[in-house]
């Protein structure tokens, strides 16, 4: 990315890339990275979820002729933003659904081509074009199975590796810090975790770094406090099998 900085700094700055594909085990934090990656640069941010995708309205919006047709969200990002070149995470690409009606992927192949993605047409407002040619892309996903090879060439695919326990604390600190600032009651904590807090969550996946911060701060505000003590984090697993409902709370006597 170094390489599509420097050479942008020759021209009007602007902050772009070529569409990133990032491909590693789930839970790692690729979607975390991305979210970093555009609130150190200052960019909007948006994630489709690409696992869930039914159509490709959510993208490129539905038909005129539909009753219910409204713009898609990629349109509504680029008029209602004040800049043209946020960035879009394409979420869990490898398990998006192809074999439906409409596919999902299809205004992809549009988009992700600067050319084209310059006279990109929303299907709800055909009378007139944007220009999407700016968008800085993000894909996410477990494996290159189940991506078309015309997508994948559009794509520069990197690996990512699973974090160290040393990144993982500064993951740790990133979530904290935009818990605090997204909701009300944030300020009411301190702004950095203390380092015995810090040396527990190390430990946990990224992916469950977030319900175990906020099942902590939970404690703390039941007791009245301003930050995270080791004792009110529960430890959250990935792979972990918990009850629902009234039973999760009961112990069995035999």
């Amino acid at each position: 990315m170094h390489d599509h900085f420097a050479l942008n700094a020759m021209g009007d700055g602007r902050v772009a890339w070529s569409p990133l594909l990032l491909v590693g085990p789930a839970g790692i934090g690729k979607t975390e990275a991305a979210r970093w990656l555009a609130e150190r640069l200052a960019l909007p941010f948006r994630v489709f979820d690409m696992a869930s995708a039914q159509s490709g309205s959510p993208l490129a919006g539905s038909e005129a002729f539909w009753s219910n047709s409204e713009p898609g969200l990629l349109f509504e990002l680029l008029a209602y933003q004040p800049k043209a070149n946020p960035v879009v995470v394409l979420d869990e690409l490898d398990k998006t659904e192809q074999v439906r009606q409409y596919d999902p992927l299809a205004a992809l192949y549009t988009l992700l081509e600067p050319r084209s993605a310059r006279s990109f047409t929303d299907l709800s407002i055909r009378d007139f074009t944007i220009d999407a040619s700016h968008i800085n892309w993000i894909a996410t996903a477990n494996s290159l199975d189940g991506i078309p090879s015309p997508l994948l060439s559009r794509l520069t695919v990197l690996h990512v590796q699973a974090p160290t326990p040393d990144q993982i604390a500064r993951i740790a600190q990133n979530i904290y810090g935009r818990m605090r600032a997204e909701a009300n009651w944030g300020s009411a904590f301190v702004p950095c975790l203390d380092g015995a807090v810090v040396e527990k969550l190390k430990h946990l996946p990224p992916r469950s770094l977030g319900l175990a911060l906020r099942r902590a701060l939970g404690h703390a505000a039941r007791d009245l406090r301003d930050h995270i003590q080791p004792k009110d984090l529960q430890l959250v697993s990935d792979g972990g099998k918990r009850s629902i409902g009234f039973t999760a709370g009961l112990t069995v006597q035999r």
